[in-house]
């Protein structure tokens, strides 16, 4: 399922180097947010990395496929109603088992989400 354009929005992209940040904004009105969860919706997990591989992908203008996830850590929740807007830090490398991003997701100081994967 691409989440582009419907649960989320690109607002900005810098790139710099192996270095990319995009600010994002979050569909509250979406129907992921009312299932997940009705009057507090909170953004799913699985949803962040999703963007993640579209937010890369849209940098690299190909479609890709997550090879590898690890050390995520969730460390806060996304209340869209509080948080409606977030940046997604990517740093990344290429070697032969594919691309390596090192992503973070956060607002100001808050950090939500630090995860590694590798894509293909």
């Amino acid at each position: 399922m691409i989440l582009k354009n419907d649960f989320y929005t690109i607002i900005s992209q810098n790139t710099s180097g192996a270095k990319a940040e995009f600010r994002v904004k979050l569909n509250t009105e979406n129907f992921i947010f009312q299932a997940h969860f009705p009057n507090n919706p909170i953004t799913p997990g699985v949803c962040l990395i999703q963007m993640a591989t579209e937010l890369f992908g849209s940098l690299k203008e190909k479609k890709f496929s997550i090879k590898t996830l690890k050390n995520v850590k969730f460390t806060a929740t996304i209340n869209p109603l509080e948080f409606s807007e977030v940046d997604f830090v990517i740093e990344f490398t290429h070697n032969e088992t594919g691309w390596l991003l090192k992503v973070l997701v956060k607002e100001d100081e808050t950090i939500f989400v630090k995860m590694n994967m590798i894509l293909v």
